[in-house]
């Protein structure tokens, strides 16, 4: 019995020090491990570029520890001397430019655009979960052909105190932008009304039915009698001109597939065109189709107008009906 109690006394201490063990040297091998998966899988499928987004967590919220991460993959990915790796800040900006997806898990018409821009034949985004005493890192890595998913990777990390550091602090939409710069007038609003080119445009309401997004403004002349044209998805003969759009703020941008003004429906790059009385209010409804997942703010709701030339009235941060 009297040899047993060392053994138990050191098996104690052991299992006391443990966590603190695992948390030296846990964070630099579990990420290996996972660029060891990720360099696994690109040599598999013959991938040589890859773009490493800043990961998130369910919500699409990015912790200077998603930052940490991705950081740490590039640096990794690099350092085998196989791929060509994206610098994180000139991913950020174009992606910025581009109005692209902002979030860890990037959706597929951003990965195919993104892989045009850049010229990566993958890109690797993922989401952090945190449990009880680890994060779940899920990592998933994009074809740019195809915006599939072609492979996976994950790991698990343990919480110490520099982890959840880096998880409490730096909360944001990503691409460095964290809700801290966010400007702070910019309070969620459903009604709100803006000035452009002599008219008078008051959001009334944007709802959400089905997966289909529906906006509804009334738009007032405040000079004379004069015709005003409402663009849907595109603008006939203007290269450099967008169509009406709706930005959300996942960073998600959506072409309106309907535009109407009074009576008069878009379609394709022919607008809904009206002729506004001076003072009488016209109704105008936009719709945006297949907006998936389930959005809650529309950061950016931009009108593509013409009267005597083109013009655009803009309403930000908009809450979303159901």
């Amino acid at each position: 019995m009297k040899r047993l109690i060392p053994i138990i006394s050191s098996f104690i201490v052991a299992m006391s020090l443990q966590p603190t063990l695992y948390a030296q040297g846990g964070l630099e091998q579990r990420i290996s491990e996972l660029s060891q998966q990720i360099a696994s899988e690109m040599t598999i499928h013959q991938k040589t570029t890859i773009a490493i987004i800043e990961f998130s967590d369910l919500e699409g919220n990015v912790t200077n520890f998603g930052r940490f991460l991705a950081e740490e993959l590039i640096t990794k990915l690099y350092q085998t001397k196989k791929f060509k790796v994206i610098e994180r800040q000139l991913l950020n900006k174009v992606m910025e430019e581009h109005v692209l997806s902002l979030t860890g898990v990037i959706d597929t018409e951003s990965a195919m655009e993104l892989g045009k821009i850049l010229g990566v034949d993958a890109i690797c985004s993922g989401t952090i979960t945190e449990l009880a005493q680890n994060l779940r890192v899920n990592a998933r890595i994009i074809d740019t052909e195809t915006g599939e998913i072609f492979a996976v990777a994950s790991t698990n990390i343990f919480k110490d105190e520099s982890v959840i550091g880096l998880m409490s602090s730096g909360t944001g939409i990503g691409s460095g932008k964290t809700r801290k710069e966010l400007p702070k007038k910019a309070s969620v609003s459903s009604v709100q009304k803006v000035e452009a080119n002599g008219f008078t445009f008051e959001l009334v309401e944007c709802k959400m039915l089905g997966t289909t997004v529906i906006c509804d403004v009334l738009v007032t002349n405040d000079h004379e009698d004069r015709k005003i044209a409402l663009y849907g998805s595109g603008v006939y003969g203007g290269s450099n001109r967008s169509g009406s759009r709706m930005i959300l703020n996942t960073g998600n941008e959506y072409k309106a597939d309907l535009a109407k003004l009074g009576s008069k429906h878009s379609r394709g790059f022919w607008p809904s065109e009206n002729l506004l009385v001076n003072g009488v209010p016209t109704k105008a409804v936009l719709e945006f189709k297949n907006v998936t997942p389930k959005p809650t703010v529309i950061a950016l709701l931009e009108l593509s107008c013409k009267s005597e030339d083109y013009f655009t009235a803009q309403f930000r941060n908009i809450s979303i009906t159901r």
